[in-house]
């Protein structure tokens, strides 16, 4: 702890969110107030996708809407965390603002969340492979160093590339359901270099659940070559009306 201090008044950290001056907190670049404002998923989500119903009295119904008339791929799908101001900035910060160093935190959050790490126990994360074109640009893959954090927090788990992508695709942000669809149909193909059992259990992994167009073009291309026990893990899911 005495080494941490020292570390911290020779490279201080600030909150990303508020600027606050750390100096020993849970989170590397969080502070208390601003973390207390990350709010995790409730009781009250859809059996297949894990849409948060939110703080309701009555019962929930199973499923959401868009699953009774969806035929996603993967058994069922969590997200960790809500949507909200807090949680927008940290993803727009980690995709677009050379974020990689919150990954840490991002883990460390969703390990908060008992039910959604309840779905990781034991499983395979694969990430949602970016084409080299994206990476090259980005300098890294979002979803897979998040994994990489998650596994480090848990012995109950391991990441797996044994998924890849085939193509450029332009980014989802801004096309409708049909057009995501489309955008990413044939986009990710299996990597046959990793061999493991077609019965263990696999978790598509992603930072943002919005319509489930990737992920599901993901557990597709899996389901085509045997796997069958397919599950999927987000950070957050865009909110729907």
């Amino acid at each position: 702890m005495e080494k941490r201090y020292i570390l911290d008044f020779i490279f201080p950290r600030y909150c990303c969110i508020c600027g606050e001056f750390l100096v020993t907190h849970d989170f590397k670049y969080l502070c208390a107030t601003c973390s207390q404002k990350v709010v995790l998923t409730g009781a009250h989500i859809c059996e297949k996708c894990g849409h948060d119903f939110g703080e309701i009295s009555e019962i929930a119904p199973p499923c959401c809407p868009r699953c009774l008339r969806s035929e996603f791929q993967f058994i069922s799908l969590r997200s960790a965390v809500r949507l909200n101001r807090i949680t927008r900035y940290l993803i727009h910060q980690l995709k677009y603002r050379n974020g990689e160093y919150l990954a840490e935190d991002f883990a460390k959050i969703m390990q908060k969340n008992i039910p959604f790490m309840a779905l990781l126990k034991d499983g395979i994360l694969v990430p949602v492979p970016l084409h080299w074109k994206r990476i090259f640009k980005r300098e890294y893959n979002q979803s897979e160093i998040i994994a990489k954090s998650l596994q480090k927090l848990s012995v109950n788990m391991k990441v797996l590339p044994l998924l890849k992508r085939t193509r450029h695709t332009p980014p989802q942000v801004g096309l409708r359901t049909q057009e995501r669809h489309e955008n990413v149909k044939d986009a990710f193909n299996i990597n046959l270099k990793i061999k493991i059992d077609r019965d263990c259990k696999l978790i598509v992994f992603d930072d943002v659940f919005t319509t489930g167009s990737t992920i599901n073009a993901c557990c597709k291309e899996l389901r085509k070559h045997g796997f069958h026990n397919i599950y999927a893990a987000t950070f957050t899911q865009t909110s729907r009306n």
